[in-house]
C-alpha cells in the first residue's frame, strides 16, 4: 500500500507543478504583467536618480572624530588624558557626509607640533583648521564637543608610592572573611607638574562596600583621585577572601586568680572543653592561646562549692569560642 500511495503522490505533484508552469507563462505573455514590469524599472529608475540628486544637495549629519596623538616620546606621560573622539555636526553635500562617513574619519595632532614647556595646546583655529582639512573646504562646522586641547605631561620617571585599600564588607552567616583585602598591585606611579610628589607618601582606593559574602570575591575599584596628579593605574582589583567556618574542640586547663595567701584551691575539674569556630584552612592548627580562668577573690577561705568559669583570652582567628560548662566545683585547702 505504501509504494501505491507513493506513486499516486508522485503523479499529483507532477501534475502540479505542471499547473504552476502553465500559468506563469500565461501570466508572463499578459499585457499586465508587461506594464506592471515597466511601470517598476520607472520607479527603480526614479528613485535612483532622486538619490543623485539629493546626495547632492545641502545636508547636515553628525560624526565622532577619533583623537590620535602622534610622535609622543615614550618618557611623556600625559597628566590629564586626552578625549577619545570629538562629537560634532557638519554640513555640506550628502555625498561628501556619505563619503566621510565610510571614511571614519580620524584627528591625527602631532605631539612635536604642538607641545612645549610641558604643555600640548591645540588651538581653535588649530582645530578648526585639521577639522577642515579632513571634511574639505565646503563643509561647514556647526556644532564641536571640544573647542580647543591643552594637555599638560612629564617627562619625569614618576614617584612609586604604596596603596592603602579601603573596605567595609561583611560575610555572610557561617562564612568569614579570612584575611586582609588586598590589591593585585602592591603600588602606584604618580606623575605631576603641579604638585610637589615628596608630600605623598600613600594613595588610597575608594570604599569597597560589600555585604552577605560567601565566597572569595574580587572588586574593580578606582583609586581615590587627588587633583593635578596622573595615577597609574587608576584602577586595581581588590581581592576579598572569604572561607567557611568550621568547629573545633579543645581541653583548656582553668587558671585560679586572687587565690588568698596561705590556701590552696583544688578544682574537679581542672580542665574545661572549649568549643569555637575557626577558617577551614586553619582547622589542622593548634590552638592554645585560649585562657580560661576561676576568680577566687570572693571566696571564704573554709568553704568549698562552686566557682564560675570564663574565658579570658581567645586566639587570634577564632571565633564564637564557648565553655561547655560555666562553673566548676572546688576545694580550698589551707
Amino acid at each position: 500500500m505504501s509504494g501505491i500511495n507513493r506513486i499516486f503522490g508522485n503523479i499529483i505533484m507532477s501534475n502540479n507543478l505542471e499547473n504552476i508552469t502553465k500559468r506563469w507563462k500565461g501570466i508572463k505573455a499578459s499585457s499586465g504583467f508587461r506594464n506592471f514590469l515597466i511601470f517598476l524599472i520607472f520607479i527603480v529608475l526614479s528613485t535612483f536618480f532622486w538619490l543623485i540628486i539629493a546626495m547632492n544637495d545641502s545636508a547636515q549629519g553628525t560624526f565622532d572624530v577619533r583623537i590620535n596623538i602622534i610622535g609622543v616620546p615614550d618618557s611623556v606621560t600625559f597628566i590629564n588624558d586626552p578625549p577619545a573622539s570629538i562629537h560634532l555636526t557638519v554640513r555640506d553635500k550628502g555625498t561628501r557626509l556619505f563619503r566621510a562617513q565610510m571614511q571614519k574619519p580620524k584627528l591625527n595632532i602631532n605631539f612635536r607640533d604642538f607641545a612645549s614647556g610641558n604643555t600640548l595646546r591645540f588651538s581653535h583655529s588649530d582645530l578648526n583648521g585639521a577639522l577642515k582639512s579632513i571634511f574639505g573646504p565646503s563643509a561647514q562646522i556647526i556644532t564641536t564637543s571640544l573647542d580647543s586641547l591643552m594637555l599638560s605631561y612629564s617627562k619625569e620617571p614618576g614617584k612609586r608610592v604604596p596603596i592603602v585599600v579601603n573596605t567595609n564588607v561583611q560575610a555572610a552567616s557561617g562564612k568569614v572573611i579570612s584575611g586582609i583585602p588586598s590589591s593585585n598591585v602592591k603600588s602606584v606611579l604618580l606623575y605631576s607638574t603641579t604638585v610637589d610628589l615628596d608630600t605623598i607618601s600613600r594613595v588610597y582606593t575608594k570604599t569597597v562596600v560589600r555585604r552577605k559574602l560567601k565566597e572569595t570575591t574580587e572588586v574593580e575599584i578606582s583609586i581615590r583621585p587627588i587633583k593635578g596628579v596622573k595615577i597609574v593605574p587608576a584602577r586595581v582589583k581588590i581581592t576579598i577572601p572569604i572561607e567557611p567556618l568550621v568547629k573545633k574542640t579543645a581541653m583548656i586547663p582553668i587558671h585560679i586568680r586572687n587565690a588568698q595567701q596561705g590556701y590552696s584551691i583544688l578544682l574537679f575539674p581542672d580542665n574545661v572543653e572549649v568549643s569555637y569556630f575557626v577558617p577551614m584552612s586553619r582547622f589542622n592548627d593548634k590552638t592554645e592561646d585560649f585562657e580560661i580562668s576561676a576568680d577566687f577573690s570572693q571566696a571564704n577561705a573554709s568553704s568549698s562549692g562552686k566557682q564560675a568559669v570564663k574565658i579570658e583570652r581567645t586566639p587570634a582567628g577564632v571565633f564564637n569560642a564557648s565553655l561547655k560548662i560555666d562553673s566548676v566545683e572546688y576545694t580550698i585547702i589551707k
